[in-house]
């Protein structure tokens, strides 16, 4: 019985697909024989799944990008691309360059996630700090002050204590919403509103605005250069992102883009009207349509972005974590200080 196709392949597993199929091919071999080669070599997880189905979907004879649109595994792109490799005979050539892809797709959200990691584990400690200090040790203080013999009467000793028990409340309460509005967006974002509302907000964001901007370039030129190196021309490459692209920011800007065109501008005007290149990368396209290798020039950009957008991201980091350490230290700082000052004073006028 076949297995289900309910989870698609990571950027990880897609590369290494497309790379097992490049060598195979090199070699001579059948896709048929390749697939099943694979399969009998993999061991067991989502990438043999996948094997499994294409094996046997491609014993009913059907082409490769049939067999991986039926199976469920694969997104879009990766089908449609195959497609076009196998339309010019180029597919050896393509699958190389999707793994090169999904390698870079890969890295850059790796790259993301790890960023985000430390700031999220440091709010994450620092948060269980403050809702230990209101919901342990607040009390024992309160025990402490009734047995050295302080009373609701005792206004200069308890007026400090009671704020700094208000305020380790009011930051436990903002700690339970700002983790609450987390997990909201986390969910929300699984939609198709909710991301793009999401992306609207990063790349508006002062923070996250010039990263999403290097990030959407990186993703344009690298989905061109893959594009045009497959032998699509311009105008198909443009058809085709405009399909296969989820993500909203970029659809929105190939959307653009070929709408400019439709109203009789070339495709260099178009794209600069994105903002998405500076005048010199911009010059260096020009130059590569010229001598016919603008797929070279949109593989050097997506290098160059690749490494903007990993600079980006570590310089919002390196910002954010001090900030955010400041932030929750003053906090806890401020709380303690606030419960020990009327403890101390106690303490010093029973002395």
């Amino acid at each position: 019985m076949e297995k289900p196709a309910n989870k698609k392949l990571s950027s990880s597993e897609l590369s290494f697909f497309c790379m097992q199929i490049a060598m195979t091919l090199k070699s001579g071999m059948l896709i048929k024989n390749s697939i099943d080669w694979m399969y009998d070599d993999i061991e067991e997880g989502n990438v043999k799944n996948a094997l499994y189905s294409l094996k046997s979907k491609l014993s009913e004879k059907v082409p490769l990008h049939n067999a991986m649109k039926n199976s469920g595994y694969f997104p879009s792109y990766i089908v449609n691309m195959s497609q076009i490799g196998s339309v010019t005979g180029k597919l050896e050539d393509v699958m190389l360059s999707l793994s090169k892809y999904y390698d870079r797709e890969n890295f850059l959200k790796g790259k993301i996630k790890n960023s985000i990691f430390y700031p999220a584990m440091l709010f994450v400690m620092m948060s269980f700090v403050i809702i230990l200090l209101v919901t342990k040790i607040f009390p024992i203080f309160e025990g402490m002050l009734e047995e050295l013999g302080a009373s609701p009467d005792d206004s200069s000793f308890l007026v400090s204590f009671s704020n700094g028990i208000m305020a380790g409340r009011v930051a436990m309460a903002l700690v339970i919403i700002i983790m609450a509005a987390i997990a909201i967006i986390f969910i929300f974002n699984k939609t198709e509103n909710g991301k793009k509302n999401l992306n609207n907000f990063l790349g508006n964001f002062a923070l996250t605005k010039s990263i999403m901007k290097k990030i959407t370039a990186y993703r344009f030129s690298s989905a061109m250069s893959l594009l045009l190196n497959s032998g699509m021309n311009v105008d198909s490459s443009i058809d085709m992102l405009l399909d296969i692209v989820e993500e909203p920011v970029l659809k929105n800007k190939i959307q653009l883009c070929k709408d400019s065109m439709k109203s009789g501008e070339s495709f260099l005007d178009s794209v600069n009207k994105l903002s998405l290149f500076n005048s010199m990368q911009m010059q260096m396209l020009r130059m590569g349509q010229k001598i016919g290798e603008m797929d070279v020039v949109m593989n050097k950009l997506t290098d160059i972005y690749e490494n903007e957008a990993e600079q980006a991201i570590n310089n919002t980091v390196s910002l954010i974590e001090p900030m955010l350490v400041g932030i929750l230290s003053v906090l806890i700082g401020m709380i303690l200080i606030s419960v020990m000052l009327p403890l101390m004073n106690i303490m010093s006028s029973i002395g």
